[in-house]
């Protein structure tokens, strides 16, 4: 088969120029393996649907208050309750509060990140336990529940995955909960925490201590809520829904939703709400690589135009032995793309090689950060930008094999004649768009050094040599009558 013929063809005379196949392959490496690094990032931020059923039915709702400039003011308990009673487009509607709390009970005092979340919180995410079960509408009483669940990751750090861990007390900040189930692995609350990813669960009407027992409509101490939508209706339709229902909220509770603050919800897509501040960033960043790899292509087509002009005599001994042109670019096509794998190759495993320090410079806060990894979707897609790679940088070589006259090219090949007129006008072309690429990338990185010089060196209207900031967070138990610093002066004291 012709194929195969090329093959063998290609890797001996790879084989034989060992300087030159090397050169190519760490230069594509390079950039095919900063395109799969930071396209795993993408595709696990940006393009994959979140892990839940029906992903696309789940909405982050948000309170506005647009005449007075505020943008996600919170939302009271009946407000809720209307949402999801009578709104008549959600399947259910959960209240969410991250909480930072003090952890005993599991080994070592410890620091996690909670959440106060409605009963149905994980019924409307669809969530099976790893362990145990999951609170539910079942569970519901006035206030907080007494029961909890842990996060696969606290389960295994502080309780070494024991499959006893079931019936365990956990204390978070002087309040009792017994742990009755564990997520499962990789499992992410899908929406804002306060630093770090949650680690306990803890489920509550917002009603009752510490709440109010009987929360006002103008008491909007919630800080937000995650929403399912009924079958059939899109975000559009919801939202035109509610805008008409949250028209007829300020007609009946003028009092609560002032005119003048022209009080609206929005309904953002849950993946959506999760994404949106790192979206133009990931894709800036993917642009850039992807620059760079073209770069390395046009790097490398100079090499091969080089390369091409130097086998002058073998193509044309090729052609008078009966090769035709399609087959002779055929040959060099081939060649190309076998070394675009070869750095393909390279280029993935030295990207799953430094993932993991690439992940340990990325923000923390990135969302969806434990689900960036080399799986098949990455080796699809660098296996699409290898063979694409090959195409690109083979081809300017490839086109430059024009059916001259034979006698011709064979006394300039003898002499040692230098590329044809043709293959310099290529090589200036590729050249030019090689400079072209790099000035966009300079400029660039200029822009963004200079933003971050001026933002290192704003004045803050204080001297801030030797100034530390502390975060500080006392006890905050559910009875208000266990809280030891209620009282100003004891805060104080504490603080002191």
């Amino acid at each position: 088969m012709p194929l195969l013929q090329d093959l063998r063809y290609c890797l001996r005379s790879l084989a034989g120029t060992p300087a030159f196949t090397i050169t190519v392959i760490l230069t594509l490496a390079l950039g095919i393996g900063a395109n799969a690094a930071i396209f795993s990032i993408v595709d696990a931020v940006l393009l994959r649907a979140l892990p839940f059923p029906e992903p696309g039915q789940l909405v982050r709702i948000v309170d506005n208050a647009p005449g007075i400039n505020v943008r996600d003011i919170g939302m009271s308990v009946p407000e809720l309750a209307d949402l999801e009673n009578r709104s008549g487009i959600f399947q259910s509607v959960s209240g969410i509060w991250p909480i930072d709390g003090n952890i005993t009970g599991g080994g070592q005092p410890e620091r996690v990140e909670a959440l106060a979340m409605s009963y149905n919180y994980f019924e409307l995410l669809g969530v099976k336990p790893a362990l145990g079960r999951l609170i539910n509408s079942q569970d519901r009483v006035n206030g907080f529940a007494v029961s909890c669940v842990i996060s696969y990751d606290f389960w295994q750090r502080n309780f070494a995955g024991d499959p006893h861990v079931l019936g365990k007390v956990l204390r978070e900040d002087g309040d009792a909960y017994t742990i009755v189930g564990v997520v499962p692995q990789g499992f992410r609350h899908p929406g804002r925490t306060l630093d770090t990813d949650v680690d306990m669960w803890a489920a509550t009407t917002f009603a009752g201590d510490p709440f109010p027992v009987n929360p006002p409509r103008s008491a909007n101490y919630i800080p937000g809520a995650i929403g399912r939508l009924r079958p059939g209706i899109s975000v559009v339709q919801a939202q035109a829904h509610l805008d008409a229902f949250v028209a007829q909220l300020r007609q009946m509770y003028p009092r609560e939703y002032r005119p003048e603050m022209r009080f609206s919800i929005e309904l953002q897509p849950l993946k959506d709400s999760l994404t949106g501040k790192v979206r133009m960033l990931l894709l800036t960043l993917m642009g850039a690589v992807g620059m760079m790899l073209l770069i390395g292509c046009v790097n490398i087509a100079n090499l091969l135009l080089a390369r091409a002009s130097a086998r002058q005599r073998e193509i044309a001994i090729r052609q008078s032995l009966g090769a035709t042109r399609a087959r002779l670019i055929q040959q060099m096509l081939t060649e190309s793309i076998l070394l675009a794998l070869a750095a393909g190759v390279v280029g993935v495993a030295g990207a799953s090689a430094s993932l993991r320090l690439l992940l340990r410079l990325v923000p923390s806060r990135l969302p969806r950060l434990a689900e960036i990894g080399i799986d098949p979707r990455v080796l699809l897609f660098s296996l699409a930008v290898c063979l694409l790679t090959g195409v690109v940088f083979g081809l300017a070589p490839a086109l430059q094999t024009p059916a001259l006259e034979l006698a011709g090219r064979l006394k300039e090949a003898g002499r040692g004649a230098g590329s044809s007129r043709r293959q310099a006008y290529a090589t200036a072309a590729l050249v030019t768009v090689e400079f072209a690429i790099c000035l966009m990338l300079m400029t660039g990185a200029g822009l963004l050094v200079r933003s971050f010089w001026q933002l290192a060196h704003v004045d803050p209207g204080f001297n801030p040599r030797n100034a530390i900031v502390a975060r500080i967070w006392p006890p905050q138990p559910i009875n208000p009558r266990n809280v030891p610093y209620a009282r100003l002066h004891a805060r104080a004291a504490f603080i002191q």
